[in-house]
């Protein structure tokens, strides 16, 4: 299992890391998480250079700073060039994907709370259920059972983050309490078992952690020892 650190700043864009989720690879996803940080920094240093103003640049304390912000302009700008392939592919290709097995995924979490634990792949599972869903409401991308099944697949070990998302939008929850709620959601599905198996819904090893930490790295005024750049 991977395991991603989310800081105060990051937190504030948790809609990116979800559209880097909808890449189809683990490599891929990570590539992406780390596309987003240098976005949030870049966004950082915006703020910086409007409050207070360029006037810290001069001050002898950010002195490590201005000369870190200048080695690593040319690295922003990449990568900031490259997540927005990624958000291009997400609209024209994954969103809808990744909708379906978010779907599937809150299916399977209500049916666990419930005490069902209905299978996934059976007649009247999970995918069965997102299926009929789709074909009624005529919903693109889940009237077929195999492309829900590959959606699910693709996706069920970063399901968690959006399916927080959701709920927390829906019961008007903080945006601090998403990620406690992802990582209880991640391991309900990583240590659940559909009834009469011994195999849970999602491997762990498929999985993506995002644990809140406090603001250990970023771009900040004077020099406390601390990383200016990108978290783990």
């Amino acid at each position: 299992m991977q395991v991603v650190s989310i800081n105060e700043p990051e937190l504030t864009f948790i809609e990116l890391f979800r559209i880097a989720l909808s890449a189809e690879t683990l490599a891929a996803r990570l590539a992406a998480i780390r596309l987003v940080k240098h976005e949030v920094i870049a966004a950082r240093l915006q703020t910086l250079a409007r409050n207070p103003g360029p006037s810290w640049t001069r001050d002898p304390s950010n002195e490590d700073l201005v000369d870190w912000v200048a080695l690593t302009a040319a690295e922003r700008d990449e990568a900031i060039y490259e997540l927005s392939r990624v958000f291009r592919v997400y609209e024209e290709q994954n969103e809808r994907r990744l909708n379906v097995a978010e779907h599937a995924g809150k299916l399977l979490y209500l049916s666990i709370l419930d005490g069902k634990r209905e299978g996934v792949q059976t007649p009247a599972g999970i995918l069965y259920q997102v299926t009929a869903a789709g074909k009624a409401h005529g919903i693109r991308g889940a009237k077929d059972k195999d492309v829900v099944r590959k959606s699910w697949g693709t996706y069920r070990g970063i399901v968690h983050l959006g399916m927080a998302m959701d709920l927390c939008e829906d019961r008007k929850a903080p945006l601090e309490a998403v990620l406690p709620l992802a990582e209880k959601i991640r391991r309900l599905l990583s240590e659940t078992c559909p009834k009469g198996t011994q195999q849970p819904y999602v491997p762990c090893e498929e999985q993506i952690s995002f644990v809140y930490r406090s603001n250990i790295y970023g771009p900040r005024f004077q020099n406390r020892g601390l990383p200016y750049g990108l978290g783990d």
